[in-house]
């Protein structure tokens, strides 16, 4: 391990404790796009800059690689968005993850990590800290636009009555 994975491991750590915790409580679903997409978006970003700062060389194994983890992450994020609990309290929206969709995060994250470690082993440099940031943001992304799509609906329902 490089000094530089070092403070990149411990970010992703750090978020990903962050977002377990607070995904795991009822939470109060901000009804704005922005609550929907920032985060995420800012985990994308910031792990394409360390892919495009490191001056990572794309091969034939770290394409397969960074689509692999993609789709993990996409298929997760899916998963854990559609085993959400959302429920109306109040006039307001709450959402978490409860147990289904906390064991979906986890085996996501035991998958990525997987697949970091086996790049890794090849010699992918892609398959680092600003992959998984990639696929972290991405995961969170789609898990929230599921939500959102949830909790758009239940607020139709609930005006519908």
């Amino acid at each position: 391990m490089s000094l530089g994975t070092l403070p990149n491991a411990l970010v992703v750590i750090a978020v990903v404790i962050a977002v377990i915790a607070r995904r795991i409580s009822w939470s109060e679903l901000d009804n704005s796009n922005a609550d929907v997409w920032r985060g995420p978006v800012v985990l994308v970003g910031i792990g394409i800059y360390q892919l495009y700062a490191g001056h990572a060389q794309l091969g034939v194994a770290g394409v397969i690689l960074l689509a692999i983890g993609a789709a993990v992450a996409l298929v997760a994020g899916v998963a854990s968005g559609r085993v959400a609990q959302v429920e109306r309290r109040a006039g307001k929206v709450f959402y978490r993850l409860g147990l289904p969709g906390l064991g979906i995060m986890v085996a996501y994250l035991v998958i990525r990590l997987g697949l970091a470690g086996v790049g890794h082993l090849v010699g992918v440099p892609v398959a680092q800290g600003g992959a998984l940031m990639v696929s972290l943001g991405a995961n969170l992304l789609t898990q929230s636009m599921i939500i959102q799509g949830k909790a758009s609906r239940m607020a139709e329902e609930y005006t519908n009555q």
